[in-house]
């Protein structure tokens, strides 16, 4: 690779890490929002484990980035400014939920799986794997608070969870980025561009997304 393009790299391997970090406080979050609705002692554990895939993420993506940068790259102070719970209520919870679960934890599976087929660095792409096969795991725990949110809620579970899932397909609409000229580089380093990750998101939402949310019982005792 040549200065510009390990550069980016470093740069790109970088922002996921950050948002691997990320994940690690959205899990924990989340533990505590499932403990202050009294969710089923399972999905709670899982999400506890979920938190801890997470820390391994991030500890092997910033590795990754430290690799291309030549220079130990790692995470800052992250911001939890203002309520960090937020709203407690079943329904908002199960709301974002679908967005933050059932749709980017579904699809990041299949962003990891998708970088790691064609990435030519054994290294990147044995982290690839891990992250799709957990991120895969996450996706069925958020669709398994969801259709227990479900069964428990009322009308207004049922309401915000439609509506969450109507803004994931809207999606569906918005136009695909540019075409990128390093592409090919990129994705023998197990990098996506942004048009192969809009790709990826419109298949997942189409073929896993839509038919596994048909399926939902929009009602009590569901």
């Amino acid at each position: 690779m040549n200065a510009a393009l390990r550069a980016r790299a470093a740069a790109d391997w970088a922002q996921v890490a950050q948002l691997e970090h990320a994940s690690i406080a959205s899990f924990a979050r989340f533990t505590l929002q499932l403990l202050a609705v009294g969710a089923p002692p399972q999905l709670v554990e899982a999400s506890l484990r979920a938190g801890l895939d997470e820390v391994a993420h991030a500890r092997a993506t910033f590795r990754l980035a430290s690799r291309y940068a030549g220079a130990p790259v790692g995470p800052g102070p992250l911001p939890l400014h203002g309520p960090v719970l937020g709203d407690l209520s079943l329904a908002t919870i199960a709301a974002a939920t679908v967005t933050e679960g059932c749709v980017n934890e579904t699809i990041g599976a299949l962003e990891a799986a998708e970088a790691a087929a064609g990435c030519e660095d054994a290294e990147v792409r044995d982290v690839l794997n891990r992250i799709a096969e957990e991120e895969a795991r996450h996706g069925e725990l958020a669709w398994a608070f969801v259709r227990w949110a479900l069964g428990v809620g009322g009308d207004d579970v049922r309401r915000a969870v439609g509506a969450a899932f109507e803004i994931a397909e809207a999606a569906l609409q918005v136009p695909p980025p540019a075409s990128d000229p390093d592409a090919v580089e990129l994705r023998r380093q197990g990098l996506l561009t942004a048009r192969e990750r809009h790709e990826i998101r419109l298949r997942g939402l189409r073929e896993i997304v839509r038919p596994a949310a048909a399926q939902l019982e929009f009602g009590p005792g569901a």
